[in-house]
């Protein structure tokens, strides 16, 4: 895939959409299944050819939205979206720490591709599915369990705040982890696109305008 500013500005937007709704699922107790489905189908997207193989752009419009507020220096200060910055900055680092342990991302590797036979021998036509099987109960399962096998004995547990009643529902909990999957899932591509952390650093008014030009594109 090419290294650009659009790839960039897709799979961060899918990024801040999974930080936004792991923090609407533990403040809330809400699933926003037309948000969450994209997140979840990149998942099995395993040999992709273009950003837009793992992402169509008009599914991640709820991220470039959030990147528009999370980046602005003002709007960024902002409680809400501090702490939606952090839950994203978190899953960046985790899964940059992640590519380290090249032991436990060989595994990973390896994870994903039964994950994505399971979940084809579940619903061979998941990748084109609607939105209620992209987040079948059965199959979030299986996401959060590679998280809780692999990725929390092996890495400082993140921080999730929210209601105390949500977060101890393990439907609650699964729906987190695997969010946090697609989270990680986001960022790897991110990276693997040309994404690095000064890009948001120094180049965020050129992903603002970026996720101006998408959004407008998609709403013609």
């Amino acid at each position: 895939m090419a290294s650009d500013i659009y790839s960039e500005t897709i799979a961060l937007a899918a990024l801040f959409q999974s930080a936004a709704q792991i923090q609407r699922v533990a403040r809330f107790g809400a699933v926003d299944e037309h948000a969450i489905a994209p997140l979840m189908r990149a998942l099995v997207i395993t040999s992709p050819n273009t950003i837009e193989d793992v992402y169509a752009p008009k599914r991640v419009i709820p991220g470039l939205n959030q990147l528009l507020t999370s980046l602005y220096p003002k709007e960024a200060t902002q409680p809400k979206n501090a702490e939606l910055i952090k839950i994203a900055f978190s899953i960046i680092n985790l899964e940059a720490n992640l590519e380290k342990q090249s032991m436990v991302f060989a595994q990973l590797d390896k994870e994903v591709d039964k994950l994505r036979s399971d979940v084809l021998l579940l619903h061979p036509d998941y990748e084109d599915a609607a939105d209620n099987v992209l987040v079948d109960y059965d199959i979030i399962k299986m996401y959060s369990k590679i998280y809780s096998n692999l990725i929390s004995p092996n890495f400082p547990k993140l921080i999730i705040y929210g209601e105390e009643s949500y977060l101890r529902r393990t439907e609650f909990q699964e729906m987190i982890r695997a969010l946090l999957l697609a989270g990680i899932r986001a960022s790897l591509l991110w990276h693997q696109v040309g994404g690095k952390r000064y890009s948001l650093m120094f180049r965020y008014k050129d992903i603002i305008e970026r996720a101006r030009q998408i959004i407008s594109q998609q709403s013609i």
